[in-house]
């Protein structure tokens, strides 16, 4: 299935949304700033983050500041990615993220769409999940 989000923000950025399962059982989309080069799966609000928080995992200081981990369930059930991962909750970093469009509740990093195929053109970034089964590197 392939997911296609226009690029948006005051400078135009990628961006995707994604459904995670919170311990109630519940589910809550979120829009998410794609960082192709972040090594962080996941970094959300806090007031996200403790609304889908499944329990608290390792935490680590970075040029943003504190990174509060814990374990967040995305669940994207329609096209099969349901998967728990290690994320992050950094205020620093969700301020700036929300400086280029307040809706974003924070970022998606290479770890999450290495699952997948993602790219880009002119207008949108897309999310293809799952990945086709022909090899597409060069040798």
């Amino acid at each position: 299935m392939e997911f296609r989000f226009p690029y948006r923000g005051m400078t135009p950025r990628a961006w995707m949304r994604l459904d995670f399962r919170a311990p109630d059982g519940t589910t809550h989309t979120f829009d998410l700033m794609v960082d192709t080069g972040s090594d962080d799966a996941i970094v959300l609000r806090k007031s996200a983050f403790d609304l889908i928080t499944h329990g608290i995992a390792s935490s680590y200081f970075s040029s943003w500041g504190f990174m509060l981990g814990g374990w967040l369930d995305i669940d994207m059930s329609a096209c099969g990615l349901v998967q728990r991962v290690h994320g992050y909750s950094n205020y620093n970093l969700s301020v700036g993220v929300a400086a280029s469009d307040p809706n974003f509740m924070g970022l998606v990093g290479l770890p999450i769409l290495r699952l997948a195929e993602y790219g880009g053109n002119a207008t949108d970034f897309w999310f293809r999940y799952p990945p086709t089964s022909t090899s597409t590197s060069q040798p």
